[in-house]
């Protein structure tokens, strides 16, 4: 397979030198008028916006309706169609792992890259466990469009980014008019509305306001409505004659499941896996949520009584005000500044599978089993069905509060442009973990708790709740209250010493502060009436409280660089080069490691508190009136660490990965076009505690990732498929277990009813391929034939019609 792969990738290298040698005989040619879609002026990842081609990044555009036809079903889904992107969108709404060029996912979250709303981060850190920054982002109709820079120059325009950006661009009201989409679930519920309306005020003043609202069950089968919520967003723009300034606002308060591993059958070996679903559970569309498992109560990290509704999932809310200023103050000089707060809270609930297995492997081995009975019955359990130990991860986050702001100065000479800015930021991680352990039985039509009855008649599981926390885990009840604060001054530097060539330098120095504290380093018993009914049931007789407060006090630094080269070899081709340098700071994922987390000069925790990335690019882009195509050799270094609570295992990484991603556009006529992207990528684990792994390849990273996007348009009518691929993963480092490749294709249609009316029907997994995108277990050996894991979501149909006014 493999071979097969690469010989691709030489046609597809020669190929593009052919058309290398052809573009060098066609030097006065230009680019039509049409093109100017083709090459677009990008602002992300730039310090002075301008076209693609005259840059040394890898940067990507998806509009509006390239997104809808698309069909992703959450925001992750956005980015799967991006080349070099990595994003495993099997979460639901949020929790999602993204990354990218075979830059290791080695926790959860996206470490290395960060989603940013106009220009500046929605979280400081994209990997806050049960505290993504994707769990606070909502694409709707008021996003004009989304830019994706890969690789190195984000090093040096924004922290904890060194691997690439994903910038939502909102719209500002200039552009008079506005829209109304409804969306309606054809085969599942889903009834969402989005509205986006611009209209200028006065004088060069305008406004604009969006939003969405939506609710239905999701794509997978919980019992209740599980996604409740919505979004509204309003900007104020002022034009004036030397600048502008804009105030915007969001309002985020959205209810949506979120999706943990789940049970599925393997059968055959580690390198021959045969995936299937189980006769209860269908992976494709269950779900570990249950209408019979809605209410958690459990003694809180502050010494209070927590009562859940665990159908809020994840329950995201985000209050945002931000302004934006720009000023021309003369003899080419310029300021610019952008800040925003935002007021972050909410809850994340989620059942997590911790084992699974027959009745006498799950039931009879808690401790005093006599018999097993469904919880609020008599009635006895089916022998025959599989069950689950059930560890429901509820996290509240209390205070994820943040600010940023980034100042900057610009001068522009006649070959040089400079800009110098500085960023100041700070980010609360203010969160509790309340987890409880329950039993289960595995099905996918509203799972029933099970509670087990001592030999005696005394029950020792209460309405299916095992035990007050999870003793299995060490405990696991903890609280977090850390600040994150940084100060990053940078600079960037343009040089055009002779025509068509570009050169660019850039540096950027985080100056880091954490301080708080944590708590839960051990988990004291102790029997509190949790339920308060005025007895001790007997999981009260062992409740899980939080003990052990550890400060938090130390600093950290990344310095960060970039210097790439472009150069225009005529308007339609050109070839850049880029090494960069960049960090990401460990935030919360090193805490309860056991580092001295007070002692700056302490080695061990010098070693771990920065993640740092080594990037080198070359590549080569090419234009024309009708296609693009844009070719870049990379190469990653990175050097990190992780503490997991799932497996309480500390690692400290090396890693290194090297391949190719093309990215291609061609519009064969006025009725065809296509887009098309592959990343091949060859990674390796070159140090690491674990000396077994070293040498293999990092989990869950294939080979090949792919996609491609045939379009139609004759008239009124459109229509077309996004196919989206991966070759082949390893669940975790060991590289053993494998994880098939798939393909999922996602056809839409589109039919312009009138002349400011639009019909649209589209369709996710179309062919409802098993998309395993992630699985706890390492190897078949010694499992019971059950592992537990992630897929995409199998087939849905959605339909939207469109207003414009």
């Amino acid at each position: 397979m493999e071979s097969k792969v690469m010989k691709k990738l030489l046609i597809f290298g020669t190929m593009n030198m052919a058309a290398f040698m052809f573009a060098q005989n066609s030097e006065n040619d230009t680019i039509s008028p049409r093109s100017k879609t083709i090459d677009e002026v990008v602002i992300t990842g730039n310090s002075n916006p301008k076209a693609s081609i005259k840059t040394s990044t890898s940067i990507s555009t998806l509009k509006s309706a390239d997104i809808i036809n698309s069909a992703p079903r959450t925001t992750a889904e956005i980015f799967r169609t991006i080349p070099g992107i990595r994003a495993e969108s099997s979460g639901g709404e949020g929790n999602s792992n993204i990354t990218v060029r075979g830059v290791p996912v080695s926790a959860g979250g996206s470490r290395y890259l960060l989603i940013q709303e106009d220009g500046l981060p929605v979280m400081q850190f994209g990997d806050i466990a049960f505290g993504t920054q994707d769990q606070f982002t909502r694409f709707d109709s008021f996003v004009s469009r989304v830019e994706a820079l890969r690789g190195g120059s984000a090093s040096v325009f924004a922290s904890n980014s060194p691997a690439g950006i994903i910038n939502f661009i909102t719209k500002t009201g200039e552009k008079e008019g506005g829209s109304i989409t409804q969306q309606v679930g054809l085969n599942y519920k889903n009834f969402r509305t989005d509205i986006d309306y611009g209209t200028p005020l006065g004088k060069d003043f305008y406004l604009g306001v969006g939003g969405f609202y939506r609710g239905g069950d999701g794509p997978r089968k919980t019992g209740y409505t599980s996604n409740n919520g919505g979004q509204l967003r309003l900007s104020l723009l002022k034009k004036f004659d030397k600048g502008s300034v804009r105030i915007y606002g969001k309002y985020l308060d959205d209810r949506t499941a979120a999706y943990m591993p789940m049970p599925i059958a393997v059968s055959g070996s580690d390198s021959n896996p045969d995936y299937s679903s189980l006769s209860s559970f269908n992976i494709l569309t269950g779900a570990l949520q249950s209408s019979n498992f809605r209410n958690d109560v459990t003694f809180g990290g502050n010494g209070q009584i927590l009562r859940s509704d665990i159908r809020d999932g994840m329950h995201s809310v985000s209050k945002a005000v931000g302004l934006e200023f720009n000023y021309d103050l003369g003899a080419n000089w310029k300021v610019d500044a952008k800040a925003r707060y935002a007021a972050n809270d909410g809850q994340f609930l989620a059942p997590f599978p911790a084992a699974v297995g027959s009745k006498a492997e799950i039931l009879e081995s808690v401790a005093g089993y006599g018999s097993a009975v469904y919880a609020g019955t008599n009635t006895a359990v089916d022998s025959n069905a599989k069950y689950m130990k059930t560890v429901l991860f509820n996290t509240t986050l209390n205070n994820m509060n943040n600010f940023f702001s980034d100042v900057n100065l610009s001068k522009k000479w006649d070959k040089v442009k400079m800009n110098a800015g500085i960023y100041n930021s700070s980010q609360n991680i203010n969160l509790s973990w309340n987890w409880n352990t329950y039993l289960m039985e595995v099905s996918d039509n509203n799972a029933r708790l099970v509670d087990i009855v001592s030999g005696t008649g005394t029950k020792i599981t209460d309405n299916g709740l095992l035990h007050y926390g999870v003793p299995e885990w060490g405990g696991v009840n903890r609280n977090y209250d850390t600040k994150y604060s940084v100060i990053a001054p940078h600079a960037q530097v343009e040089i055009n010493p002779i025509e068509n060539l570009t050169l660019d330098l850039g540096a950027r120095y985080d100056l880091g502060k954490v301080s708080g504290s944590f708590a839960g380093t051990k988990n004291t018993m102790r029997a509190i009436d949790v339920n308060q009914n005025g007895t001790f049931e007997t999981p009260e007789l062992a409740v899980a409280v939080v003990d052990g407060t550890v400060p938090v006090d130390y600093k950290y630094d990344i310095f960060g660089y970039s210097f790439g080269a472009n150069y225009a070899l005529n308007s339609r081709n050109a070839v850049f080069a880029r090494v960069s340098q960049g960090g990401s700071a460990s935030a919360d994922r090193i805490l309860f490691a056991g580092y001295n987390y007070t002692n700056n000069d302490d080695p061990s925790l010098d070693a771990v508190k920065v993640n740092k990335l080594n990037q080198i690019e070359v590549g080569y882009k090419l234009r024309g009136s009708n296609y693009f195509l844009n070719t870049t050799f990379f190469q990653a270094r990175t050097i990190e660490a992780n503490y997991e609570a799932t497996t309480q295992l500390r690692t400290e990484n090396k890693y290194e990965s090297f391949g190719v991603e093309l990215d291609g556009f061609y519009k064969i006529n006025k009725n065809f076009d296509i887009k098309a992207g592959l990343t091949y990528t060859d990674a390796e684990i070159k140090n690491a505690i674990d000396k077994t792994i070293i040498g293999n390849m990092p989990r869950r990273t294939p080979k090949v990732m792919y996609s491609f996007n045939p379009n139609v348009n004759v008239e009124k009518l459109s229509f077309g498929f996004f196919a989206v691929g991966s070759t082949k993963a390893f669940t975790q480092d060991s590289n053993k277990l494998i994880m098939p490749g798939y393909i999922v294709v996602n056809p839409y249609i589109s039919y312009q009813l009138l002349k400011n009316l639009t019909l649209n029907v589209n369709a996710n997994n179309v062919f409802n391929a098993l998309a395993i995108t992630e699985a706890e277990e390492g190897t078949l050996q010694g499992t019971n034939g059950i592992i537990r894991a992630r897929t995409l979501t199998g087939r849905t149909f959605g339909a939207s019609v469109k207003f414009d006014f």
